[in-house]
């Protein structure tokens, strides 16, 4: 199996909506998730909320709850420790070197709870100290701490050949040679791995990411006695980390001050948030208990309804759908909307569009929604009960 390499570019998750479930249960191997930390709040925190990006970490940092056992459970303070790779293998020290350097040629300046490097070793060769070789893929990722859930905002994978020169007082990595993109990868991977016969091991490594990111991570909150009780990929439920408490359900819920004037709160276990530079979208977490869909808000700038029409009508999936307007219809307290909604009868696996577009003051406010539609009543009724929880819970400033 071809593992696709990302190297030297950082790599940020396209918002799609995903038109494929898998069981609720997985994790992707591959994924990445852009997103501001500083939108969300400890749910019901409502009097910290703030659209100060260092308020509002703080204000997760800082609550202390009480389980319904009267045992006091105190959340993780803000800043978090530094990543250190602390595997019990023998190369670990040198994977640790690997992981420092690439985490500040990558990553540098970037803003984040926590930055993360993942390494998997095939190989080293420690017979010259000067030129210590460590092979291997080393994927990186940076986390916003929510509640007790490290959510992956953005990373990349960096699989190649680590050059370090351990005679000085403070090993370094003196070069790396890395995987490349594209047309070049085969040859890349031939030309690092191939004369060493690490091939099999290197592709079996990308394979093994998931199961890489959730030992390391582990280890990370174990090593440092920290509070944390999962990590959460874009589009995928969370993942329990090992030796963890069992993460409270309290504790799923995030609460969302959006840049677009709007609050609301969701279960991670049921959706996830991008925000992309001018809208915000929410898209269902992968499971077969419901229907894919994906949220999309943004303002549009001015007040020419005719226009947010348009633009809704040259953006659907299925640029064929024909959607019925209806003016003066409400949503939530908010009279005088206008809602564009597909029309049934649906078939099973139908785009299934319902758009409202709600006046502000000097700009339009808009949501885009779109699910496919499933003739299993089980999953339909799930899938309707999510959303209408999460439009339920929004409040327009």
């Amino acid at each position: 199996m071809k593992c696709m390499k990302k190297n030297v570019a950082m790599v940020m998750a396209a918002c799609v909506l995903t038109l494929t479930a898998g069981g609720c249960g997985k994790n992707a191997d591959e994924n990445a998730i852009s997103q501001d930390g500083s939108e969300f709040q400890v749910a019901g925190d409502t009097e910290n909320a703030s659209s100060d990006g260092q308020e509002s970490q703080e204000a997760t940092a800082e609550v202390s709850y009480e389980e319904t056992t009267g045992e006091e459970v105190e959340y993780p303070y803000l800043p978090l420790p530094d990543y250190h790779y602390c595997g019990t293998e023998d190369y670990a020290e040198y994977a640790d070197y690997v992981c420092q350097y690439l985490i500040d040629e990558v990553f540098g300046d970037t803003e984040a709870d926590l930055k993360v490097c993942v390494p998997m070793v095939v190989k080293v060769d420690d017979s010259d100290p000067s030129d210590v070789k460590v092979w291997g893929e080393n994927e990186l990722y940076t986390f916003t701490l929510i509640n007790t859930t490290l959510q992956s905002e953005m990373g990349g994978a960096y699989g190649g050949l680590a050059h370090i020169d351990t005679t000085g007082d403070t090993p370094k990595v003196t070069e790396m040679e890395y995987v490349e993109n594209g047309s070049s990868y085969d040859p890349s991977v031939d030309r690092i791995f191939g004369a060493e016969g690490l091939k099999d091991a290197y592709l079996q490594a990308c394979d093994n990411s998931k199961e890489s990111l959730t030992q390391a991570l582990s280890d990370y909150v174990n090593q440092n006695g920290i509070y944390i009780t999962q990590y959460q990929q874009y589009g995928w439920p969370p993942v329990s980390l090992i030796n963890a408490p069992a993460t409270r359900d309290e504790d799923q819920i995030v609460y969302y001050v959006g840049n677009a004037g709007f609050t609301t709160q969701f279960d991670m276990r049921q959706i996830c948030a991008m925000e992309m530079d001018k809208d915000e979208t929410f898209a269902s977490i992968i499971c077969e208990e419901w229907n894919d869909f994906l949220i999309e808000i943004y303002l549009e700038d001015d007040t020419d309804i005719e226009n947010a029409i348009k633009n809704i009508r040259s953006n659907l999936y299925d640029e064929s759908a024909e959607l019925t307007r209806t003016d003066d219809v409400p949503f939530n307290d908010i009279t005088g909307c206008t809602r564009l909604m597909s029309e049934g009868p649906y078939k099973d696996g139908d785009h299934v569009y319902v758009n409202y577009i709600i006046p502000r003051q000097d700009s339009l406010f808009v949501i885009k929604m779109s699910s496919i539609y499933s003739e299993d009543e089980n999953k339909q009724m799930a899938t309707d009960g999510i959303i209408e929880a999460f439009l339920g819970s929004m409040e327009l400033k």
